[in-house]
C-alpha cells in the first residue's frame, strides 16, 4: 500500500485532471463549436461536468466509489442531475485469486473453514471493491461466503482521513462550501463506509430484517450463519431467483407484476411505518422472485433507523399535509432537518411549503409521483439551506428508488396510494391513548430524573464559587465601552444622590427651626433649587446624548443657512 503522502498526491492529480475537464463541460454548445473547428477541443472527448465527476471517483478506486454512492442519496447537498449520474458508479473491482479467498477463510478463527473450502465454487458470484462472494455449501445448505478483500480497511482509513483533511480546508476556505457541514457529511460518510467493512454488522442487520418478517408469506430473509461469520467473513443462505427488474424472465414464470409491485412496496411501507427499521437501498440488484413466488430481499449493509424523534416529526409533517397545514408541514419539516448555523425563517418556510402544497392539492393521488415530490421538497430545502440528518436521506432515496422499481413493474403503479394506508395506520397509532400515554410517562420519567440531578448541578456551582467563582475574559476593545458606560452610570447615580441630599437637606434645615432660618428661606430654597435644577440637566443631558448631539447638529445646521443668506 503506498503512504499517505503519495496517495494524497495521486488525488490531487486526479482530481486536477478531471477538473480541467469538468470546467470544459460546462461551456455552452454554441461555445464548443469555434473551439472545435480549430481543433482545440475533440467534442466527442468532452463529458458533462457530473460525467466528470463520476470518472474521477471510479478512478480513485473503491473509497471514492463508495462515497459517490453515498453521496448519490444525498439529494439535499448534490446540485440536479449529479445524484443521478453517481448511481450509475460501477465497482469492476478485479477478483481476488481464489487461493488469497482461502487463504483468508483459513485464517480467520473458528471460522468452519474446513466444511466451507471443501464445497467452495472457484468462480465468484459477485466481486466487489469491499468484498468478493463465491458459492459454497455448509452442513447441507447452499450459502453465500462473502469475504473482506485483504487490505481494503487500512486503505480505506487512510483515504478518509485523507478526505476529513480535504474537507476541513476546503469548508475554511472555499466560500460556497459553508452553506454545508462538509466535515459533518464526510464524518457521516465514513461512519456508514467502516460500517459496510464490519460484516458483523451487516449479519446483525440481516438478521433483525429476518425477525420482523417472521411469519410473512411473501418475503425472505436469507439466514445467517453465525459459527460461520466473522468480521472478515459473512456466510448466509443463498437466494434463488429471477431479479425483479429481468422483465423477460418474470413474464416467462407467469408473475403478476402489478401484484409484484405491490407486495414489494407493501414490504417497505411495513419497514418503515411499522418496524422503522428499513433496507436503505432496495434496488433491482437486491431483490430476486423466487421459484415459490416470494419476495428475496438481500444486502443490508446500508439500513436507516427512525428514532421516535424522528417519528414524531414525521407525524407533525404527514398531519400537516393531510390536513393542508402549511405552518405545521413546515415545523415537521424543520424538525426532519438540519439548519446548521443558519438561521431559518419558519414564516418564508411556510410559505414556500404552502405553494409547493397547492401545486399538489387539486391532483388526484394516482397522478402524484413520489421523484417530482421530492424534487420540489429537496428544491425548499436548498433554498433554505436546510440540509438532511442521515435517515431522512436514506428514506427519501429509498422511496425515490421503490417508487422507479414500481412504475418498471406496473406502469399505472401508484406509489402514494400504496403509502396511504399505511401512513394514516401509522399515524393513528402514534396518536393513540397508549403510545400518547406511554409518551407522558417518558415525559415524568424524565422530568424527575432532572429533578434528581439539579441538586447535583447546584452542588457543583457552590464547589465553583468556593474554589473562587468565574473567570471572565474581556479583550481591551470590548472592555473599554463598558468602563465608560459603567462611568456614566456612576456619574448619574451620584448626580442623583446630591439631587436626593439638596432637597432633603434643605427641607430639614428649614423645618428644624423655622423662626432662626426666616432670614435665609430664600438664599437657601434658591441655592438648593439652582443646585437641583443643574444636576438634573445634568441627567437628562447624559441620559439622552444621542439625541442633544442631534439637535446640535440640527441648530448648528439652521444657524449655517442663516449666515449664508
Amino acid at each position: 500500500m503506498i503512504s499517505r503522502r503519495e496517495r494524497f498526491l495521486q488525488i490531487i492529480e486526479v482530481l486536477t485532471k478531471h477538473g480541467f475537464g469538468f470546467a470544459l463541460g460546462g461551456l455552452k454548445p454554441q461555445w464548443r463549436a469555434p473551439l472545435a473547428r480549430v481543433k482545440l477541443i475533440d467534442p466527442q472527448t468532452i463529458h458533462s461536468q457530473p460525467e466528470h465527476l463520476r470518472m474521477a471517483l471510479e478512478e480513485l478506486g473503491p473509497t471514492f466509489i463508495k462515497l459517490g454512492q453515498l453521496v448519490s442519496t444525498r439529494p439535499d447537498v448534490l446540485p440536479p442531475g449529479y445524484a443521478d449520474e453517481l448511481l450509475k458508479l460501477q465497482d469492476d473491482t478485479p477478483p481476488i485469486p481464489v487461493e488469497q479467498i482461502r487463504a483468508m477463510i483459513e485464517a480467520e478463527p473458528d471460522s468452519q473453514a474446513e466444511e466451507i473450502l471443501t464445497h467452495m465454487d472457484p468462480e465468484p458470484v459477485a466481486t466487489g471493491s469491499i468484498g468478493q462472494a463465491h458459492a459454497a455449501v455448509f452442513r447441507g445448505h447452499e450459502v453465500i461466503v462473502k469475504v473482506r478483500r485483504p487490505g481494503v480497511t487500512d486503505e480505506v482509513n487512510r483515504d478518509l482521513e485523507i478526505l476529513q483533511d480535504m474537507s476541513s480546508w476546503v469548508a475554511r476556505y472555499w466560500t460556497a462550501a459553508q452553506d454545508y457541514d462538509l466535515e459533518g457529511l464526510v464524518e457521516e460518510f465514513s461512519a456508514s463506509l467502516r460500517d459496510e467493512l464490519d460484516f458483523i454488522q451487516e449479519a446483525r442487520n440481516s438478521q433483525r430484517m429476518a425477525e420482523n418478517f417472521i411469519g410473512h408469506p411473501r418475503i425472505h430473509i436469507p439466514e445467517i450463519y453465525w459459527e460461520a461469520t466473522t468480521s472478515r467473513v459473512l456466510t448466509m443462505e443463498r437466494m434463488f431467483g429471477v431479479k425483479i427488474n429481468d422483465y423477460d424472465a418474470l413474464k416467462a414464470e407467469g408473475v403478476n407484476r402489478h401484484l409484484l409491485a405491490k407486495e414489494a412496496t407493501d414490504a417497505i411501507c411495513k419497514m418503515v411505518f411499522e418496524d422503522g427499521f428499513f433496507h436503505a437501498d432496495p434496488h433491482p440488484g437486491n431483490l430476486f422472485v423466487e421459484p415459490d413466488g416470494r419476495i428475496a430481499i438481500i444486502d443490508f449493509g446500508m439500513v436507516g433507523n427512525l428514532s421516535e424523534e424522528f417519528r414524531d416529526h414525521l407525524i407533525t409533517l404527514l398531519l400537516g399535509v393531510v390536513q393542508n397545514n402549511p405552518r405545521r408541514a413546515a415545523t415537521g419539516l424543520l424538525g426532519l432537518t438540519d439548519s446548521g448555523q443558519h438561521d431559518v425563517s419558519k414564516r418564508d418556510l411556510e410559505r414556500d411549503v404552502s405553494v409547493m402544497m397547492r401545486r399538489y392539492a387539486n391532483k388526484p393521488l394516482e397522478e402524484v409521483r413520489v421523484g417530482e415530490l421530492m424534487a420540489d421538497l429537496i428544491s425548499v430545502l436548498r433554498h433554505h439551506k436546510l440540509q438532511l440528518p442521515r435517515e431522512s436521506a436514506l428514506l427519501l432515496r429509498m422511496l425515490v428508488t421503490a417508487e422507479s422499481m414500481g412504475t418498471g413493474l406496473d406502469p399505472g403503479f401508484d406509489l402514494v396510494s400504496a403509502v396511504q394506508p399505511y401512513a394514516e395506520r401509522f399515524i393513528i397509532n402514534r396518536l393513540s391513548p397508549d403510545m400518547l400515554f406511554n409518551r407522558l410517562r417518558s415525559t415524568i420519567e424524565e422530568a424527575v430524573q432532572m429533578g434528581v440531578d439539579v441538586p447535583e448541578y447546584v452542588r457543583r456551582f457552590l464547589v465553583v464559587l468556593e474554589r473562587g467563582g468565574f473567570d471572565v475574559h474581556l479583550r481591551t476593545d470590548e472592555l473599554d465601552p463598558l468602563v465608560k458606560s459603567g462611568a456614566k452610570i456612576g456619574h448619574q447615580v451620584v448626580a442623583g444622590g446630591v439631587i436626593a441630599a439638596t432637597i432633603n437637606g434643605t427641607a430639614h434645615i428649614i423645618a428644624s427651626d423655622p423662626e432662626r432660618w426666616k432670614k435665609y428661606h430664600t438664599p437657601l430654597i434658591v441655592g438648593g433649587m439652582s443646585t437641583v435644577a443643574a444636576l438634573s440637566g445634568y441627567l437628562a443631558v447624559s441620559s439622552n446624548t444621542e439625541r442633544v448631539r442631534h439637535v446640535v447638529r440640527v441648530l448648528r445646521g439652521n444657524k449655517s443657512k442663516r449666515t449664508v443668506r
